[in-house]
C-alpha cells in the first residue's frame, strides 16, 4: 500500500488588531480586549510584517497551508477584513489555504451570533462547519476540530462529547496512514514549551486526548493559542504526538524572535516537523519530539 506523502505549512495566531474608539462598540468583552490592544498587542504584533512573511511562505514552494485561528484580536469587521486580505494574498500566490477559528475570532457573543468568521472566510472554511475532514493532495487525512467558544471573561476553549464522537468517526474513515488533527487549543496543558493557566485551557481536553489516543491511528495533533513552539510525545499513547506553533508575526525581544511558523512533512508513514523562526532572518530547525514533562 502506498504511504501518503504531503508537506503542509502551519501558521497561527496572527491577531490583526485595530483600536476601537466608539464607546458603543465597547459595551461587552471588547472593552477588555481593546485595552489589551492599546497596552500590549499593538506593540507585539507588527502587522506590517504579515505581507512580507506571506511572501516568504509562498517562496517555499509548499502549496498547502493551515491557519489555526486567531486571525483577529477582538473579532471586529475591520480586523476580519485584514485577516481575509492576508489569506486572499496567499491564495493568489497559488497556495491552498485551510482555516479554522481561534477564540479571538469569536471574542464576543455578538460576533459569534453574527457568524462573522463564516462570513469573511466563506471561500476557505467548510460549508458544514467543524469538525471537518479533508484529504491533502498526497493522501494524508486532515481533520479540523472545533475547540472555540465565546466567554464572558476567560479565554478557555471547549469541545463537547458529541464533537469528540464526530472527530472519532472521521478518524475511522480517514485515509490509511498518518492523520493530522488540528484545533486552536492544545489538549496538553503543560509541555516543555509552555504552561497554560486554567483560564486559557481547553475544557474536556482529556476526553479528546483519550479519544485520539485510543483511535489506533498515528496522529499528529496541531494547535496554536499558546504562542510557543512545542513538539511532544504523548505520555500514554505512543500513536499520538502534539505540536503547537508560535504566533506568526509576534515580536518577542527576550527570545530574539519576531515571528514563527512550522512545517510538517508526512512521508514513509512518519511525521517530520520543522520549526521556522525569524530573528535577523528565517532560521529552520528540525524538531525532535520530547516527552511530556512529569507533573
Amino acid at each position: 500500500m502506498t504511504q501518503p506523502a504531503d508537506t503542509i505549512i502551519h501558521i497561527t495566531d496572527l491577531h490583526f488588531w485595530q483600536i476601537i474608539r466608539n464607546p458603543l462598540a465597547l459595551m461587552n468583552k471588547r472593552l477588555l480586549g481593546n485595552a489589551n490592544v492599546i497596552y500590549r498587542r499593538r506593540k507585539e504584533f507588527h502587522m506590517g510584517q504579515a505581507a512580507i512573511y506571506g511572501e516568504h511562505l509562498a517562496s517555499l514552494g509548499i502549496s498547502e497551508c493551515l491557519i489555526g485561528g486567531d486571525f483577529t484580536s477582538t473579532a471586529t469587521p475591520g480586523e476580519y477584513e485584514m485577516g481575509k486580505a492576508f489569506v486572499d494574498g496567499l491564495a493568489r500566490r497559488g497556495m491552498r489555504v485551510y482555516v479554522m477559528p481561534g477564540n479571538h475570532d469569536v471574542y464576543t457573543f455578538e460576533s459569534h451570533r453574527a457568524r462573522r468568521f463564516e462570513h469573511y472566510f466563506a471561500d476557505y472554511a467548510p460549508n458544514a462547519g467543524y469538525p471537518h475532514a479533508t484529504t491533502l493532495p498526497g493522501g494524508t487525512g486532515l481533520i479540523l476540530a472545533p475547540t472555540v467558544c465565546p466567554n464572558m471573561l476567560s479565554s478557555a476553549g471547549r469541545i463537547t462529547d458529541a464533537e469528540i464522537r464526530a472527530v472519532r468517526e472521521l478518524l475511522e474513515t480517514a485515509p490509511a496512514g498518518p492523520v493530522l488533527v488540528a484545533g486552536h487549543y492544545p489538549v496538553l496543558h503543560r509541555t516543555a514549551g509552555y504552561t497554560s493557566a486554567k483560564s486559557r485551557q481547553l475544557r474536556n481536553a482529556e476526553a479528546f486526548r483519550i479519544a485520539m489516543g485510543q483511535s489506533g491511528r498515528e496522529i499528529l495533533y496541531l494547535a496554536g493559542h499558546v504562542h510557543r513552539f512545542s513538539y511532544t510525545q504523548d505520555a500514554d499513547f505512543p500513536n499520538l504526538r502534539h505540536m503547537t506553533t508560535g504566533a506568526f508575526f509576534l515580536k518577542r525581544p527576550k527570545d530574539d524572535c519576531r515571528g514563527a511558523f512550522s512545517t510538517i512533512q508526512v512521508a514513509g508513514g512518519e511525521f517530520r516537523v520543522a520549526w521556522h523562526r525569524f530573528a535577523q532572518h528565517w532560521d529552520t530547525v528540525d524538531a525532535e519530539v520530547v516527552p511530556v514533562p512529569a507533573p
